[in-house]
């Protein structure tokens, strides 16, 4: 009888209030904090079409646009707004003082609508021709005022908000959810202590002072709240737990982007606002739309046990200019602070590396790695520059009207990742930390230098100064960097062999398992690879007589193969199209150190004759065929398995005069009893390494031999010859190659699935059938598929041989699944081998959309398109493709990207093929 009248008041009660629970006062907080975020949202909608018409009016008066368009910006929405000052569940005084603060809040977000809409009628009147835009220019002051008064008043409502939540939900330490809720609330109180310091432009033309160093420390605090993050987890019910995780990565890739916001901070970059204002919208994007997304599910998950509260959107704001800033004068640049290294001695650890420790200690490599990559795009850039600068000076310095120019934008110093090797490496014994934390700081002293030698070299070439000094300062410029070049390399070796001593003082927690035999044998044959390199390297510079015999590494890669599964016992064997088979760079490093002793074998002295350097081909195939399966292995395994190093290009830069290296005087001595080591020799991994510190000689050798670089990267003085038409206007376009250089054409081509579909096969056939009626004999076509595995079709062929090209078109079918990045070294090997001379070297990437581009990927897009071989991408589809991988590697490759159409389809490719006139 009694659970039957408890039954009835329930009923009761729910049928009183209207067929539903009563709301709670945390539920009823949440409507207000609903309206916020919906107020927002109509705000930020507002400034979006302030922003795009500021910049169409820029353009308007700077007679480069049509006449400023601004959209209709609709009603605004009212619902949140009545349902929140409606609700019931608070105190009568609380509600009341809800209701007048969002009344006031209502008032503000109406004056804002409506100053939006005298906009929109002022420019639907085109008043701006009567008065040039006075009142358009107030309009826009009072618009920032006004959203600069939101975001304040939005911030003070929420806290009172807080304040009455507080009274209903204390906090305890000890309770799960309210622990939970407070770290996730300093997480988002930590994002916007820094978008408060930020901030958007609408006039992105003049340099802002944009907190770089702000964004730093933003890093390395995020990064603590990201490791202690998560704590009272496991006490957590589910789903609710789960969002935990999803809020860690929200963070994480908030955290990704301040990393490449601070690392793409370059010179240019600070030329304008551009950049702060891109860092500022992505940064509140990912606040409003991922982080807070991933605490309301929190909250909302939570609610049968714990009723928590809601958190508000961030507000932006923005100003029309930024504040004036004194152009620093470009002074001459200092040499980087060099120390030798603290040589210390190893000692078996006790117990395995733990998982922290390694990731650390690899940290190192990947830092080592990334900034070889920086630094072999500047060697390119100074090479062209050198190649111009000689030119002007044979020209005596009559350039036919073309000054000397030189901009280094895509080089980028790695400060993030530097920044974030120092905080974690808290997890190696200071024994070891000190002396590699100061080799780290060094090698990133000489990235520093190398980027103010190129600032530098800007001023240099902008104020005209080679015609007052005769290129004297740019001549000292390049032998520093001759002398960077080749110090960094033997500095950075150092560090890899000391980081990868400390990674074998440990003893490995289980030897027989699988990842760490075959992670083992693999490292013993990459080790015999680098000898190879290095013996290859030693010879070509005349260093030696003899190259090296591949005796040994032919064995070792033969007993990979022998021992493939026994080593990899227990790994599954997913196949080459997965991605995460360990057997795929297993497989690749055997067969590619045999292909390396071929190689080896082969290998002759550069002649005159020669197109590039011999070593050139070395230091691409060991490093994207070699280190990059070694690394893709040590990525998939579970166990402590350290990457290893890249190699840079030693031939991509030699100065063409005698270079004249500056000294270089460490400021610190130690241990300056040890036995100076070479250190561009590779680890010899048949001995005891324990090496003593790197003798850092003034003079390092200088190459006595004459070798020939690559005639076709000179780009500065390629365009005085060479005369690139708009391949986007069909009008100017003749279907005929008369007068074009000869065509190196390899066709690239997605023959997947996913392919099968009328607007795409048939129109790639197309196209290139439209292609082989107007090629010549000097022509020749290639052509890659990829379906699974990338395969050379076609090997190069004359453009004579029309029918036999039109009879293996027609056999291509749409199966399998995409295999793009191999499908793109694939077109690279075949590109380089069938390389022709001032002519037009082009890779035309035809596909239907995005897939997966491994960072070494792009980097061999980019390097190559300075040797003269470019990258086009045709996409297919009913609709046009909007792939951000694509079209990064279309403008890595300085080439165009295009989506084909029925009514582009005969013309597209034959205007690549009329990329490059005839010399």
């Amino acid at each position: 009888m009694q659970t039957f009248f408890c039954f009835f008041l329930l009923f009761s009660a729910v049928f009183i209030t209207g067929g539903s629970p009563r709301e709670t006062p945390q539920q009823a907080l949440n409507q207000y904090i609903a309206f916020l975020n919906q107020s927002t949202d109509e705000v930020a909608s507002r400034f979006q079409q302030i922003q795009t018409y500021y910049t169409s009016t820029s353009a308007y008066q700077s007679h480069i646009g049509n006449q400023p368009n601004l959209p209709s910006s609709g009603l605004l929405e009212e619902y949140y707004y009545r349902k929140a000052i409606d609700g019931n569940a608070l105190t009568e005084i609380e509600n009341q003082r809800l209701k007048t603060s969002a009344q006031a809040l209502w008032k503000l977000i109406t004056k804002i609508d409506q100053t939006t809409k005298a906009l929109e009628t002022y420019n639907r009147l085109k008043d701006y021709e009567r008065d040039k835009f006075k009142k358009s220019n107030e309009l826009i002051s009072n618009f920032q005022l006004l959203t600069d008064q939101f975001s304040q008043d939005k911030a003070e409502f929420y806290k009172q908000i807080q304040r009455i939540y507080r009274r209903y939900q204390p906090y305890r330490e000890t309770d799960a959810y309210l622990f939970t809720e407070k770290e996730m609330e300093q997480i988002l109180v930590s994002q916007q202590h820094l978008l408060n310091t930020l901030g958007y432009y609408l006039n992105e033309k003049n340099r802002s002072n944009w907190p770089v160093e702000l964004v730093q420390q933003s890093i390395v605090a995020d990064e603590k709240l990201l490791s202690d993050f998560g704590k009272a987890k496991s006490a957590i019910d589910y789903p609710a737990s789960d969002m935990l995780n999803s809020f860690k990565t929200g963070l994480q890739t908030i955290q990704d982007v301040k990393k490449q916001a601070v690392d793409d901070y370059t010179f240019a970059a600070r030329q304008t606002s551009s950049h702060g204002n891109e860092v500022y919208r992505s940064l509140v994007n990912h606040y409003n739309n991922d982080l807070l997304s991933w605490q309301k599910n929190f909250v909302q998950y939570s609610k049968s046990i714990k009723q928590l509260l809601d958190y508000p959107k961030f507000s932006l704001v923005f100003r029309i200019d930024p504040p004036a800033l004194t152009v620093q004068k470009t002074t001459q640049t200092e040499p980087f602070r060099n120390t030798l290294p603290i040589v210390f001695t190893t000692n078996p650890a006790v117990a395995p590396a733990s998982t922290a420790t390694f990731h650390s200690l690899n940290a190192y490599v990947e830092f080592i790695n990334e900034s070889l990559r920086q630094m072999n795009h500047l060697q390119t850039l100074v090479r062209d520059y050198q190649s111009s600068a000689d030119h002007y000076r044979e020209s005596s310095g009559n350039l036919h009207g073309n000054a000397l120019t030189y901009s280094h934008e895509a080089y980028k110093v790695p400060v993030s990742e530097y920044q974030l090797l120092l905080l974690n490496s808290q997890q190696i014994p200071q024994s070891y930390r000190i002396s590699i934390n100061k080799q780290a700081e060094v090698l990133l002293g000489m990235l520093i230098e190398m980027d103010k030698l190129s600032i530098e070299l800007i001023d240099y070439t902008t104020r005209k100064q080679y015609e007052q000094d005769h290129l004297q300062r740019s001549d000292a410029i390049l032998d520093r960097y001759a002398y960077l070049f080749t110090a960094f390399d033997q500095k950075k070796e150092q560090l890899y062999r000391d980081v990868r001593r400390i990674h074998e003082s440990y003893p490995v927690k289980k030897p027989i398992t699988s990842w760490n035999m075959s992670g083992k044998a693999l490292l013993t044959v990459l080790d015999t690879d680098k000898e190879i390199l290095f013996g290859v390297k030693d010879y070509l510079r005349g260093e030696a007589t003899q190259l090296p015999e591949t005796d040994t590494l032919q064995a070792e890669a033969r007993e990979l193969i022998i021992n493939e599964y026994k080593n990899l016992k227990g790994l599954q064997r997913f196949g080459r199209s997965n991605g995460l088979c360990p057997y795929s760079p297993y497989e690749d490093i055997a067969e590619h150190s045999l292909r390396l002793a071929e190689m080896t074998q082969k290998t002759k002295e550069p002649t005159t004759a020669s197109i590039a350097h011999s070593y050139e081909t070395f230091y691409y195939f060991f490093n994207n065929e070699l280190v990059y399966a070694y690394n893709k292995f040590s990525e998939l395994a579970n166990v402590g398995v350290l990457k290893v190093v890249n190699q840079p290009n030693v031939f991509a830069f030699r100065r063409s005069t005698s270079p004249i290296t500056p000294p270089l005087t460490p400021t610190k001595v130690t241990q300056p009893d040890q036995n100076p080591v070479d250190d561009s020799k590779p680890i010899n991994k048949h001995t005891t390494v324990n090496p003593a510190p790197l003798s850092y000689s003034s003079n390092p050798k200088t190459n006595t031999k004459t070798l020939i670089q690559h005639d076709t990267v000179y780009v500065n003085r390629a365009t005085i010859d060479t005369l690139y038409i708009n391949r986007s206007a069909r009008q100017e376009a003749t279907l005929s190659l008369t007068g074009f250089a000869p065509n190196n054409m390899v066709l690239l081509l997605d023959v997947s699935a996913s392919m099968d579909s009328p607007y795409k096969m048939p129109l790639l056939k197309k196209s290139i059938k439209s292609l082989l009626n107007v090629l010549r004999p000097e022509d020749q076509i290639s052509i890659v598929v990829y379906s699974g595995k990338a395969r050379v079709a076609l090997k190069p062929t004359s453009g004579d041989k029309a029918i036999e090209i039109t009879t293996l078109i027609d056999q291509l079918q749409s199966n399998g699944d995409t295999d793009g990045d191999g499908g793109i070294r694939l077109a690279y090997k075949l590109a380089n081998k069938s390389y022709i001379r001032a002519g037009n070297n082009r890779i035309i990437l035809a596909t239907d959309g995005e897939f997966p581009v491994g960072e070494d990927v792009f980097n061999l897009v980019g390097e190559s398109s300075t040797q003269d071989i470019s990258l086009t991408v045709f996409t297919f589809g009913r609709n046009e493709v909007n792939g951000k991988n694509l079209k990064k590697l279309a403008q890595s490759g300085k080439g165009t990207y295009s989506h084909i159409t029925t009514g582009n389809a005969n013309l597209q490719l034959i205007l690549e093929a009329q990329a490059k006139r005839a010399p």
